[in-house]
Parts: structure tokens; sequence; C-alpha cells
């Protein structure tokens, strides 16, 4: 193998990097989003207990704990949505730099086999970081509507 070789062997293993990058910021989102949605879970989950504990006989009390328990399962729902849209894109990231490396034996080995593997692990991590998309998507779009329920709830309470 020559320096020339080398030199574009190394260019065509890198490319994927380009992916694992995309993934990468793609990730950081998805997981402030997940951050988001357990913090929000954890703390209506105290609440919860807490009207429990402190305020058993308050109507209002008992119209917020119904309220709590109207949206705690939603929004557990949207937490697994977002822990899978994580996944997808791990998965997706995890394809792409197994890719690199099925690059580099394809070049070393030149069997048109391994180059097609090469090719069908990206096409995969490409497709998982579409369903991560997709999965995120949703998540946004249902989370509209749990914010709308709430509002419309609270605005409907009276004492």
């Amino acid at each position: 193998m020559n320096l020339d070789m080398v030199a574009r062997t190394i260019q065509l293993v890198l490319a994927p990097v380009v992916m694992v990058t995309t993934a990468a910021l793609i990730l950081n989102g998805v997981l402030g989003r997940y951050s988001a949605v357990n913090d929000r879970l954890r703390v209506m989950a105290l609440e919860r207990l807490e009207l429990l504990r402190t305020a058993p006989g308050d109507p209002l009390a008992r119209q917020r704990l119904e309220l709590i328990d109207a949206q705690l399962p939603e929004l557990l729902h949207r937490h697994r949505i977002i822990q899978q849209a994580a996944f997808a894109v791990y998965l997706a990231m995890l394809g792409f730099v197994v890719t690199m490396f099925v690059l580099g034996l394809a070049v070393a080995t030149a069997a048109a086999a391994v180059a097609t593997a090469a090719l069908l692990l990206f096409l995969a991590g490409t497709a998982a970081l579409l369903a991560a998309l997709v999965l995120q998507a949703f998540e946004v779009y249902r989370s509209h509507h749990a914010v709308s329920f709430e509002v419309e709830q609270v605005a409907k309470l009276r004492l």
C-alpha cells in the first residue's frame, strides 16, 4: 500500500466521522429533553406525595392530585419515547464507528463483500438516526398537548 492509497483510505474512513458528529449534536438535544422530562416526572411525583401527606382533605389539593394523576402516565410515555430516541442515536453512532473499521478492512482486503457490508452499516446507522429524529419529532408534538392539557385544567380549578 503506497502513501497515496493510505491517504485515500484515511479520507474514506473519516467520512463517517461527520455523521458521528451530527449524531452527537442530535443526541445532545435529545438528552436535554430527556433530562427535562425526567426532572418534571420527579417533581410531580414529589408534589403528589406532599399533597397526600399534608392536605388530604383540601378540595384544591384533591383537584391537583387528579391533575397530576392524569398527567403522569402521559409524561412517563413521553419519557419512554425520548429514551428510545436516545437509544436509536447511540445505535446510529455505533453503526458509523463500526463502518469506519469495516471501510478500512474493505480497502485492506479489496473485498467487494466487505465494501458492501460497510455501505449497509452506514445505511443502517443513517436509518437509526432517522428513527431517532422521527421519535423526537413525535415527542415534541405530544408535548404541546401535555402543556395545553395542564393549562386548560388549571384554568378550570375552583375553590
